[in-house]
């Protein structure tokens, strides 16, 4: 009998190696279907082909995995009759719950894709530290929960109701002992062999997934088990500091042809004794992906920000350094790699250079203001640890601005309410501030204050064409999107009327990509990551400083506070790492790049930052668009950016940890 029982383990295990395979399978056909282009399929067959023939073997190794505990249970259980009919009764049940996952996974990864335009990656754990009612409620109301849930559940009663079938003990002709060993031997060494994904020196790894110059190719030949494993092992190192080599940061700095990690301002006597207020706002979702469509008379997304686009500098071909709120926050302010610095070990470690660092030491009073509620990832401690003299958050809007509380939403109040504070402190300021607006309206559940007028929204035919969303849902989005800018643009036109216009440098930028918005790759892969960098600096402030506008200049977001210290500081010596003044009259040539941890561009054209090295040249030379066709990358520029995020973790790991030698 102890034969007949090991037939029915076999079978089970490889019916449910199976089954596992083609729910993993079908949500990448599904992904491969929705997210790519037929054309772009077309030039690459045989990359499609690669990715078919991994991405298999990542979803036999996944289900290998799971399938070797009961294996082994099974070998021992199927011994004893009772044993095994505890196993008989049990595993039916234990293989439904595996399929329901495998199959919540696989959903999961598909919709964080639609959003994030990424498989699950580290920000997936940003997400869970985020607000978490606050979250679930977005999902709940903008994703397809039940018909995902009931999908999942369907497919893992099929999953049970087979393994019961096949679990029923049969009798069977036995089989001589040797032969029978040698059968057990093949089998446990076939689903070794799965379960390692590969016959050669090294198991199936994370490198195994680039197949392609198409990045989506590279994005879906992994599923989502193994995006989700790579992504807490990213998730875990995220959170590690130690002592750095310093001879390591000479090398990274040579590759990347810097000197320095650090900058002087120039000495300018009238700064120093007219030392400006700064405000530098990082507004939610503001990117270029939606602000592409904007049209004053049929889709008007710009609202009272229009004329200060049209008089001041604003610097388009600008990328965000990451891909979330938390991630761009902390590479802009914190200068860290490292989303979760603000409640790692670190949290405690003050940081030198940083921007509250920088204008605290120049004689600045420093403020932070949200509309949200800063217990969000711990900035409520952490930010005075780093400088910050005051934080004005939700609950203190609410106090100042009773009427507030009525208005709010899952993530806070809204943001006119935040600038009405930074224009009021402004006002009644008698020393000069700076001040770090972090909004938050412009996102999901897009809910605006219904005392707000909105300008006229249309969906367009290439809002259709890129919208996730439809109808009255993508009308909301366009409208909190209009509001947001307007609620800026209604303060910076305040600052520009009053007492204060000639002593206010004001700056803005997206923290990340608006969500819910197709991209066409390659072509589109910049605009996938591109944010508006705004600056006005008041006309007396220019008569006294030496600048030059070219708003082709590329940047990102690590371009802004250099240039903010250039236009308010005299003489004092700041962490620029690989930024540099976006209005110097002589470009810093070196420093002449934007990066976004998946995306690095520069006066050519686009770099991915991951999968086969590839490069896009601009379709035009002011546009964001670029050609469909790669080109061949050299070996300087894939070392420079295989450098840039090790030196970012470099110096963030020196500045919190210091210096082995």
């Amino acid at each position: 009998m102890y034969q007949s029982r090991i037939h029915s383990l076999f079978k089970t295990l490889i019916f449910q190696i199976l089954y596992i395979v083609l729910i993993l399978m079908t949500a990448r056909y599904a992904m491969l279907i929705v997210f790519s282009e037929p054309s772009q399929l077309a030039s690459h067959s045989d990359d499609v082909q690669r990715m078919w023939i991994t991405g298999v073997r990542y979803d036999l190794r996944v289900a290998g995995m799971l399938m070797v505990p009961f294996l082994l249970l099974g070998l021992l259980m199927a011994v004893s009759q009772k044993s095994w009919k505890v196993m008989s009764i049990c595993l039916p049940w234990v293989f439904s719950l595996l399929a329901f996952a495998v199959a919540m996974l696989a959903i999961s990864n598909y919709y964080y894709y639609q959003t994030y335009h990424n498989t699950f990656d580290v920000f997936a754990f940003g997400l869970a530290e985020d607000d978490t009612a606050s979250v679930l409620g977005n999902m709940w109301d903008g994703y397809p929960v039940l018909r995902g849930l009931f999908s999942a559940l369907a497919l893992a009663f099929i999953s049970g109701r087979l393994v019961s079938f096949l679990m029923k003990e049969k009798a069977s002709r036995k089989w001589p002992l040797g032969l029978f060993v040698l059968y057990v031997f093949v089998m446990i060494l076939v689903i070794a062999i799965i379960s390692r994904g590969s016959l050669g020196t090294f198991p199936l790894r994370r490198g195994n997934a680039q197949v392609s110059q198409l990045l989506l190719l590279n994005k879906i030949t992994p599923n989502g088990f193994m995006s989700l494993s790579w992504a807490m092992d990213d998730h875990n190192n995220d959170l590690s500091f130690s002592p750095v080599n310093k001879a390591k940061g000479e090398q990274l700095k040579t590759t990347l042809g810097i000197n320095s990690l650090m900058a002087t301002t120039p000495t300018n006597p009238w700064l120093e004794k007219h030392k400006p207020n700064v405000v530098m706002a990082l507004m939610e979702s503001f990117g270029s992906n939606m602000l592409q469509f904007d049209d004053v008379d049929k889709n008007d997304l710009l609202g009272h920000l229009r004329p200060h686009f049209a008089n001041d500098f604003v610097f388009k071909r600008f990328i965000s350094e990451d891909n979330g709120t938390a991630p761009s926050l902390a590479a802009m302010f914190f200068h860290s790699p490292m989303q979760n610095i603000s409640h790692s070990s670190a949290q405690h470690t003050k940081l030198s250079g940083i921007p509250f660092d920088v204008y605290k030491k120049a004689g600045y009073k420093v403020i932070f203001i949200s509309p949200g509620n800063m217990i969000w990832r711990n900035l409520v401690n952490y930010l005075p640890v780093q400088g910050v003299d005051v934080i004005y958050d939700q609950n203190t809007l609410m106090k100042l601005y009773p009427q507030a509380e009525q208005e709010m939403t899952d993530w806070g109040v809204p943001d006119d309410y935040a600038y009405r504070l930074a224009e009021k402190l402004l006002q009644e300021s008698k020393e000069p501030i700076f001040i770090s607006i972090l909004t938050i309206t412009n996102h999901p559940p897009y809910v605006t204050p219904q005392r707000y007028d909105p300008k006229p929204i249309a969906i367009t035919p290439e809002i259709a064409r890129h919208a996730e969303a439809e109808g009255q849902e993508e009308k909301q989005i366009q409208k909190t999107y209009q509001y947001a800018t307007d609620s800026f643009g209604q303060f910076i036109t305040a600052i520009k009327a009053s007492g204060k216009a000639d002593n206010t440098l004001i700056a803005a930028t997206g923290d990340h990509q608006m969500r819910r918005l197709k991209a066409y790759y390659p072509e589109e892969q910049m605009l996938d990551r591109a944010v508006p960098f705004y600056l006005h600096v008041p006309k007396k402030i220019l008569d006294h400083t030496g600048w030059a506008y070219d708003p082709n200049r590329v940047g990102s977001h690590k371009d802004i506070f250099p240039t903010l210290y250039n236009y308010s500081l005299s003489n004092t010596r700041y962490q620029a790492i690989v930024g540099r003044n976006m209005l110097a009259k002589e470009d810093d040539k070196q420093r002449a790049f934007g990066y976004n941890t998946m995306l690095w561009i520069d006066e050519n054209g686009a770099y991915p930052m991951s999968g086969q090295p590839a490069f896009y040249p601009w379709k035009d030379t002011s546009g964001f668009v670029v050609e469909k066709q790669s080109q061949t990358v050299s070996v300087s520029q894939q070392a420079r950016q295989k450098a840039l995020p090790e030196l970012l973790r470099w110096q963030i790991n020196a500045r919190v940890k210091g210096f082995k030698d």
